[in-house]
């Protein structure tokens, strides 16, 4: 893969596809994005979030694992669980995001990639999120997931009713693949978007590896501060989620690792 070349052929569409959305008239990227670590995090929540297991999570997945795909409830990894704990720094938005990754239904796009990528932008830098798949995104179904005050980060393909309830997303991210359908309702309300092509680049030695970029760029759409050693350790969880596993990554039977790119034999380096 021509790393240079298909860097800027992605640039150049995501350029034209948000020069759509603007076109459109959506505005998008929120109030939550202020970086200043103070200003957009506090110690407590300002909702009401009870200590796990609590209402909004799966039965399934508090007794065991969660094997249904289409099961609409909060499934935490252990790390995320940890929010309760005094220690665990995790920390609340004052501004909580409302993040939605959008794309076809079996696209091929790599979108449970970018969903998985930023709720693991949220847990590196410890802020409190929620992440749920959900069929048909709703104001009834977000207003009782935003109570927690915790980030609510979605993953969807219906595009249904979507402009009454858009005014309540701060970031919508989709998912695009060259030669395959696109959403197009979704890229009118597209505040970013991630070009499979890009996600799956790397170089024969494996030195530059585009997906860094992507996550950069998922990153600073959302206000984090991450060092490059921290994208990196984002980078390699990515690579190691197992598929197929359970509702907490959405990777399911009919996923696969494309693109060619080989799973690190290490973890990055720390020093």
């Amino acid at each position: 893969v021509n790393y240079v070349s298909l860097h800027q052929m992605t640039e150049s569409a995501h350029r034209q596809q948000l020069q759509n959305a603007r076109t459109a008239g959506y505005g998008g990227g929120g109030d939550c994005t202020e970086k200043s670590h103070s200003a957009r995090l506090m110690e407590a929540t300002g909702g009401a979030d009870p200590p796990y297991p609590a209402p909004l999570d799966c039965p399934r997945h508090v007794q065991s694992r969660c094997g249904n795909y289409e099961c609409e409830g909060r499934h935490l990894d252990p790390e995320e669980r940890s929010r309760w704990n005094a220690n665990s720094e995790f920390r609340y938005p004052r501004k909580p995001c409302v993040v939605v990754t959008a794309s076809c239904d079996m696209g091929q796009s790599a979108s449970t990639w970018v969903f998985n990528a930023f709720r693991l932008l949220f847990k590196k830098a410890r802020e409190a999120t929620d992440s749920y798949w959900i069929r048909e995104v709703t104001k009834e179904e977000l207003d009782r997931r935003l109570v927690t005050g915790a980030h609510v980060l979605v993953k969807t393909h219906e595009d249904s009713d979507i402009a009454s309830v858009a005014p309540l997303f701060t970031h919508v991210v989709v998912s695009i693949r060259k030669g395959k359908p696109e959403p197009k309702t979704w890229l009118t309300h597209a505040t970013h978007i991630t070009n499979f092509e890009e996600i799956v680049a790397f170089d024969e030695k494996g030195e530059k590896i585009a997906a860094i970029g992507v996550l950069r760029g998922l990153a600073e759409h959302l206000g984090l501060s991450l060092s490059e050693r921290e994208l990196q350790a984002v980078d390699y969880e990515l690579m190691m989620l197992p598929i197929p596993s359970c509702q907490i990554a959405k990777f399911w039977h009919f996923h696969g690792r494309r693109g060619g790119r080989p799973q690190p034999t290490a973890p990055p380096s720390t020093e």
